[in-house]
């Protein structure tokens, strides 16, 4: 794991860079004094960026996300013939391939998307500091072309770099992404004579989203619509208080009492997000993110089902599942074992410490919601 200052994170991924790392950088940065957390995943071939997002999405997923950026209304056709012939279920560069073959798009485009979303997805974390864990053990395959390259690093740092300068530009009228615009009151010679401008503070501007949170509801560029709010505010319409509003990204459902309570035991702030994210909406998630806080957190609340990571640093999960299945009342508790490693062995040492059900790292909202579903349902649940 490895903690960085406020604008070095653009150091650490040219450091991983230059080492050719290949597999997940997790990373999530604290957005404010009350450690809101920003995450994403950074997946890495060879030392070249092939996705920012997230989560990894798997093959169907991922075709239909690009299915609706590229108006593809055959997606779901070619979907249903990729599924037949792909030799990996679980290749996308199998799917994408398939697709490029029948001319449905070039190899090109998919990179223009990607590259898009990487820069994008990357500068929500370049202002601030935090953490970035390294996993070379997942596996991912989004490259592009036959020839299976990653996006253009240089390229990559140099349109990242750019539009931090652009942010700071913006400064001290504007002073971050995460800042609140407010509409200021005007009199009868004071007005708003720009019909989109009304429209926009009308629909948009309510005191309470950040400039971030809009240009994600009206699929906008962030840094765009903060140079068009540059503008407003130098006209008097609008300003701007503080950097970092108390709310960014709240898990929806996460305190709700009358839902089943889970406990997630993992070392990794990213993965817990992740996973508060996936199930918070059906479930009560309590975290701990080692042994010891976990059998606190356990002998003082009614916990219904137990997720836990195999592989933490001082007590790992097959020991801590043996160690709950040792104890009376937590014989028969669900419990769901996560790890990056989708081995037969790992298999074996799960259920032989009393696990009741495996799953493998990247998660998955639908499969973690299926094996969560087995044990306990929840009344949130749609049918």
């Amino acid at each position: 794991m490895l903690q960085f200052q406020t604008g070095k994170l653009l150091q650490s991924l040219e450091d991983l860079h230059q080492k050719g790392f290949t597999g997940a950088a997790y990373v999530d940065v604290s957005i404010n004094s009350q450690n809101t957390v920003r995450s994403q995943i950074i997946f890495f071939k060879e030392g070249a960026i092939t996705y920012v997002g997230e989560a990894l999405p798997n093959p169907t997923h991922f075709s239909q996300d690009i299915g609706k950026r590229l108006n593809l209304k055959i997606m779901n056709a070619a979907i249903k013939m990729a599924e037949k012939k792909v030799k990996d279920s679980n290749s996308i560069h199998a799917y994408l391939s398939i697709y490029t073959r029948i001319n449905l798009f070039e190899w090109n485009e998919i990179e223009t998307l990607m590259y898009n979303q990487a820069v994008l997805r990357l500068d929500l974390l370049l202002p601030y500091e935090g953490r970035l864990v390294v996993n070379p053990q997942t596996a991912f395959d989004l490259v592009y072309g036959e020839d299976r390259h990653g996006l253009d690093w240089q390229k990559l740092k140099t349109s990242l770099e750019k539009r931090q300068q652009a942010w700071a530009a913006l400064a001290p009228d504007i002073p971050s992404m995460d800042a609140v615009p407010h509409t200021i009151r005007v009199n009868k010679t004071h007005t708003v004579d720009d019909v989109f401008a009304q429209q926009h503070l009308q629909t948009w501007i309510d005191g309470q989203r950040s400039l971030l949170q809009i240009a994600a509801e009206a699929k906008q560029d962030p840094l765009a619509l903060g140079k068009q709010y540059l503008q407003w505010h130098k006209q008097g319409w609008i300003t701007f208080t503080g950097g970092q509003p108390e709310i960014v990204a709240p898990l929806i459902g996460s305190e709700r009492k009358d839902l089943p309570v889970i406990l997630s035991v993992d070392d990794s702030l990213v993965v817990q997000t992740l996973i508060k994210r996936a199930i918070g909406e059906y479930y009560q998630v309590l975290t701990a993110n080692s042994a010891i806080d976990a059998l606190h957190v356990l002998n003082n609340n009614s916990v219904e089902l137990l997720l836990l990571d195999v592989t933490m640093p001082d007590i790992d999960g097959f020991e801590l599942c043996r160690t709950v299945r040792s104890i009376g009342q937590f014989q028969d508790l669900p419990v769901i074992m996560l790890t990056a490693k989708d081995g037969l062995l790992n298999k074996m040492k799960g259920q032989m410490a009393g696990s009741t059900h495996y799953l493998t790292k990247p998660i998955e909202k639908e499969k973690l919601l299926a094996a969560i579903e087995k044990y306990i349902p929840s009344p949130q649940v749609s049918r």
